[in-house]
């Protein structure tokens, strides 16, 4: 199984158009390229083709494992995912933070994909920025890795929502910035 959460930068038609772009490719790619960077340069070739008005497009993809014990991630600027099961929710993916689509060309170094275990219970939780950067009025940012939804055990069918909520609390209002949240779970039977 593969997947891809990202964010564009921008709003409107080009925001659109760019993420309209990258998930067309992915979908495609997804099926024929052996491994996560080859489906990223696919990405990224594609972007070139037409740059656009859109500055960039953070994403992070991830595959996991046939037989489920393990998840690959690879980021491209995107907000490390959340690592979700009997330890304390923890941040994953690379140490060096790596550019947005559409940059790669100013890399030093090819991005490096990182391995996690992925056991029976686990959870990760992929984001948005629209989440981990959302402010209540003191301007604190919201505690993604700390708050109830990731910390207290609960329905993982239900994580989604509950952490939307508490979004909405922490700042007050609906957010101003577009938030997307998926969880992959590993069913722990």
């Amino acid at each position: 199984v593969r997947l891809i959460v990202g964010d564009v930068e921008g709003k409107g038609l080009p925001a659109i158009k760019a993420a309209a772009a990258v998930l067309g490719v992915f979908r495609e790619a997804a099926h024929e390229e052996t491994s996560l960077a080859e489906i990223v340069a696919r990405i990224e070739t594609s972007l070139a083709r037409d740059p656009g008005d859109a500055q960039f497009v953070t994403a992070v993809l991830a595959e996991v494992a046939a037989d489920g014990g393990k998840m690959q991630l690879l980021s491209c600027g995107h907000p490390a995912p959340l690592l979700l099961g009997s330890a304390r929710p923890r941040f994953v993916g690379p140490e060096d933070g790596s550019l947005p689509l559409g940059l790669s060309d100013l890399a030093a170094a090819p991005r490096v994909p990182v391995t996690i275990p992925f056991l029976p219970g686990d959870g990760v939780l992929f984001y948005t920025d629209g989440a981990s950067e959302a402010r209540n009025k003191a301007g604190e940012f919201f505690p993604l890795a700390d708050c109830g939804a990731v910390t207290v055990p609960g329905d993982p069918g239900t994580l989604v929502d509950r952490l939307s909520e508490e979004v909405v609390r922490h700042v007050g209002h609906a957010p101003d910035d577009d938030i997307a949240l998926l969880l992959a779970y590993r069913d722990a039977a």
